[in-house]
């Protein structure tokens, strides 16, 4: 017994002092990537510092919502001056942003109102990019949706030998953390500011702001063989946005749905034209309409092109209209922020 005392204190004496050179090594080794993508990541950093604030407004979707809306925008043209976020991730369908939004999104930033943005892509049960987006988060260090997953977070949140693992594997990243050491020289971090000409410092996309569309072969190759692939719509994208709603109205969460505008291009691409579009709708509508959210139907809005990026994401012209127009939008869909904490 006395022998596996001292071996049990040697062992918690190594492990002790190996955590310690871990602590002491981690700002200089590659900061470890527990997201999905490193969008997300730079996300969950805007999250982690707008806890303490007072965000009144959030909007989510996939790329077409980080682009479409610009939060500081909003609040200039909010009669309220309602505080706003853009949580929109890349490819996120319902599914992803069942999880994004309840588990992360939510408890950060307690909001009052939540905006979806939804576009026909969203639905189709065999898009891949959505596949690969859901797959990637479900993946994830932070995000696994699993028992060991949900095991090892409060080790990764502070246990710098189970969250720096991958670099202490490696003897080369180990090296040139040591010479970083040697010249104080830490690695560059997650700005919570946001990403150079990517997301901007309230989640905004910034990418595609200067863009102007132009019908584009390629781009509506990726459309067609990514996004609307196979378009089905079938029960489970449907299933994953009422438990959304269902989830967000048990936190007492007020809720609207804005069906994003889209160029004729991006209509002409589904398989079967606007008659895939109009099913779209009519499924957000059955859903949302079941639960008492109010849908903003955008689709036929008639958006000049020069509003686009491309066939499906609004540039900084349409960004600016977007966001100027959607408080109207919310007031007239009976959102208009009279019930609020800030």
């Amino acid at each position: 017994m006395r022998r596996l005392l001292v071996a049990l204190g040697a062992l918690v004496a190594v492990v002790l002092v190996a955590e310690g050179a871990a602590r002491t090594l981690a700002p200089y080794l590659p900061e470890p990537q527990l997201y999905g993508d490193r969008a997300t990541q730079v996300k969950a950093a805007q999250l982690d510092g707008l806890a303490d604030s007072c965000v009144s407004l959030v909007l989510a979707g996939n790329s077409m919502g980080r682009d479409a809306f610009d939060p500081r925008l909003f609040t200039d043209a909010d009669p309220g001056g309602r505080s706003a976020y853009n949580a929109s991730l890349d490819a996120a369908s319902p599914a992803l942003l069942r999880r994004w939004l309840l588990d992360e999104v939510e408890p950060a930033l307690r909001p009052d109102t939540v905006v979806l943005t939804l576009a026909s892509l969203d639905l189709n049960v065999e898009a891949r990019a959505a596949r690969s987006a859901l797959a990637a988060y479900d993946t994830a260090d932070l995000t696994r949706d699993d028992p060991l997953g949900r095991l090892q977070v409060p080790l990764l949140d502070h246990v710098a030998l189970v969250r720096h693992r991958d670099a202490l594997r490696d003897p080369a990243e180990v090296w040139d953390a040591l010479a970083r050491l040697r010249d104080g020289e830490p690695t560059a971090r997650t700005d919570a500011n946001g990403e150079d000409g990517l997301i901007g410092p309230r989640g905004e996309g910034l990418s595609r702001r200067e863009l102007r569309y132009r019908s584009d072969p390629a781009g509506a190759s990726l459309v067609r063989t990514q996004l609307l692939n196979d378009f089905t719509l079938g029960d489970g994208p449907s299933e994953d946005l009422g438990a959304l709603l269902d989830g967000l109205a048990n936190r007492g969460v007020e809720v609207a749905v804005v069906l994003l505008p889209v160029t004729p291009e991006y209509v002409s691409l589904h398989p079967a034209g606007r008659a895939d579009l109009a099913a779209f709708a009519e499924q957000v509508s059955r859903v949302s309409g079941s639960r008492g959210v109010p849908v903003i139907d955008l689709l036929d809005a008639g958006w000049d092109g020069s509003l686009f990026a491309d066939t499906h994401h609004l540039n900084g012209i349409g960004a600016e209209r977007f966001s100027a127009e959607l408080p109207a939008l919310l007031a007239d869909a009976g959102l208009d922020g009279t019930a609020r904490r800030c």
